[in-house]
This record gives C-alpha cells, structure tokens and sequence, in this order.
C-alpha cells in the first residue's frame, strides 16, 4: 500500500504494481482510495476490483465537486477563511482526489453569530452544536462553523494558534501557506489519541512539499515551537521521509526512527478517524493509554454514552446516566468476544505503548485538560 502512495503523488516507478483487495480496503480505511487514480491502468489487479475502485472514485470526485460548489456559493457577507479540506487539497498534484468530508470555516470571533444567522436564512439546519462548532447541513453537504479551532493543552498556546488564524482571514479565505501548515500539524494532533489516518499526514506531507524550502524548515519548526508540536513536526517529516517517498528541500530532518516507526504502526492500525478499530477493542486502548483517575474514567464513559445511546438523546432526563449505559455496554461487548480475557491484555500492551508514544510525541493529551474559549477568553477545560 506504501508503494502504491508513493506511485501515486510522487510518479516513482515504471514497474506494475500488484495489488490485492485487502490494499484496496487499506487505502479505504486510509481515506485515500483515489489518490491512485491516474495508475489504475498499471496496476495488477482484477478486472472486477479495478472496476469498482473506477466507480468509488467518480463517486469521490462528484462530492468533491460538489462540495467546491456549496464552499463558492457559502451565504457570507462576514470574512471567513477554511480550515483543512479543500485548503489542504490545493498541494496535491490533482486535489480532486482528496477525500473530502465537512467544510470547516472560521470566522472573526465578531462575526460568529452573524454567519450562524446567515446559514440559517439560506436554509441550513443545525446537526450538532458544540463549545468548539457547530455543524449545519444542507443538500448532503456539512459545513462546520468554528468558534474556535485549537484544542491544545496550553491556554497561551490555543490562543497564539487561533488568533494567527483569525488575523490572516482574507478575501481569498485561504490561509497563508505556513499557517495553513501549522493548522493541518495540529489537525494531526488533534485526532492522534483517537485514531488517524494516512490523509491528515499526506495533507501535512503535500503542504511541505510544495511550500517548504531550505531556511523555511526552520521558521516553521520556530512556529511549531510556539504550539508546542515541534517534535510532531519533526517525526511526521521522519515518517513521510521514510515510508512515503517525501524528500526533503535543502533541510535534514533530526528525526528519531523508531518513534517514526511506532507512529506508522499507529496510523495503519487505527485507519482514518480509528475507522479499523472496533468499539470494544477502542475503549480498552483508550482506557490503558489515557485514563488515570477515575474523573477520566467517568469523562470518557458519559461522552461514549451520549453517542451510543439513542434513548438518552430523546429523553434529557437520562443523560446523566449515559456513563452507566457505556459501561454496561463495553463490559458485555468486551466480555462476549472470543479469547475475551486474551484480547484484553493485548489491548492492555497496546494502550500502555500507545501511552508513552504520546509522550514521547510531545503532544497535546485529554487527560491534561484541553484550552477552551468561552465567554470571550481561553479556560482550561
């Protein structure tokens, strides 16, 4: 599958590739079956197969399109600038095979409530509503208003990171290339602890490709510093080197590869957003590389719940009781499986390596309380 990545954005090699159905469901599970579109003809693999990867590309270069049509005609009169998606897929050698899924848009703290009102009056409706955004939906496309977009442990470091954003908004509504990049590292860091994929690290790859050049490493390694992900930066630069065909512009990356390695083992076990990973086996993960006191314990179990359980979001009166639902639910569900007790402490090596990965990582952890803007400031939640 890595040679396949590497065939299809950096055009490496004349020799066919032999491909199985299980890459296939690999690169789906990585959201990023189309990349390889333009070397479906080279590749060594079944008529039925190449036919239906064609068909799931079409279908992905139709959301794209139609997601770059909603993104043109958004109903804003306020200045905004979009964050990750299409912002991300401009540094691919064809954007429009880059998965795409919500458009995530920013505005002036100022202006949040009047661009609310303005998706409303266009006929958007309310999906979801959180302290970070709130997702509306229309015509099978989501669009996702922040207020704000950094959750980072720091205070000063969420701060620093939005009010860059908030200060490069511009006609365009692209960011700055090197802001641009620093948003799609800590989107990186943002989904570590619960799964990522090999997109949110081409998105990252792709953007240093094309806008990092000799000096620059460092200028940006100095405004990874000031979000505290400078070591993110430099082992997802180690691990594109390695295993993705990246080669770095005039700059040697002082990367450590074995913690490169224990990320790319991370990333292709988890899949996209921790798609390959099932509900049982993600809570033990979880549980053994994130919770320490039983405030987490509880933290976790209620926030599950009130994604599981349908009841509880019926009927208000049972939500303070969604903890104990999930708790019920993972016990059955984790005691049910076959070699229970065996997967169990398997998960239990895997959480605990997991755990110090993060740390070694240097990157923002849940359990250390995220920064939060609320009532016109950033609290430690």
């Amino acid at each position: 599958m890595l040679e396949l990545v590497q065939l299809s954005l950096w055009n490496t090699t004349d020799k066919q590739l032999s491909v199985s159905e299980e890459d296939y469901n690999d690169m789906k599970m990585q959201a990023i079956l189309a990349l390889p579109a333009n070397h479906l003809s080279r590749l060594g693999l079944s008529q039925e197969l190449k036919d239906q990867w064609r068909n799931d590309i079409l279908l992905q270069m139709s959301f794209y399109s139609k997601n770059a049509k909603a993104q043109s005609n958004l109903p804003l009169t306020v200045p905004y600038t979009v964050l990750k998606g299409s912002s991300a897929a401009q540094y691919y050698p064809c954007p429009e095979y880059r998965t795409m899924g919500d458009i995530d848009i920013m505005t002036r703290r100022e202006d949040f409530d009047t661009a609310y009102q303005e998706l409303l009056n266009d006929g958007y409706f309310v999906i979801n509503e959180e302290n970070r955004e709130i997702a509306f939906g229309k015509n099978g496309v989501v669009v996702e208003l922040h207020r704000r977009f950094a959750s980072l442990n720091s205070v000063e470091q969420s701060k620093f990171l939005d009010d860059l954003i908030i200060e490069n908004i511009n006609p365009e509504h692209i960011l700055p290339d090197f802001v641009n990049g620093l948003v799609l590292l800590e989107h990186i860091s943002q989904h570590l602890e619960n799964g990522l994929g090999l997109r949110q690290i081409i998105d990252w790859m792709m953007f240093a490709d094309k806008c990092i050049e000799g000096e620059g490493w460092y200028k940006f390694l100095d405004l990874s510093e000031k979000i505290g992900l400078r070591k993110l930066a430099v082992s997802v630069a180690g691990l594109c080197e390695i295993y993705l065909g990246f080669k770095p512009n005039n700059f040697t990356v002082n990367k450590d590869d074995a913690l490169c390695g224990q990320l790319m083992d991370y990333i292709l076990s988890n899949g996209d957003f921790g798609c390959k990973k099932t509900e049982d086996a993600d809570v033990s993960i979880k549980i053994f590389a994130n919770v320490k006191t039983p405030k987490m314990a509880f933290r976790l179990l209620q926030e599950q719940g009130l994604i599981n359980w349908r009841a509880a979001n019926r009927y208000p009166i049972l939500r303070a009781f969604a903890w104990l639902y999930q708790l019920g639910r993972y016990v059955f569900k984790g005691l049910m499986r076959n070699r229970a007790i065996t997967k169990i402490k398997e998960e239990y090596s895997a959480g605990k390596k997991w755990d110090a990965m993060f740390e070694n990582l240097e990157i923002k952890r849940a359990s250390k309380g995220i920064a939060i803007y609320k009532d016109g400031k950033y609290v430690k939640k």
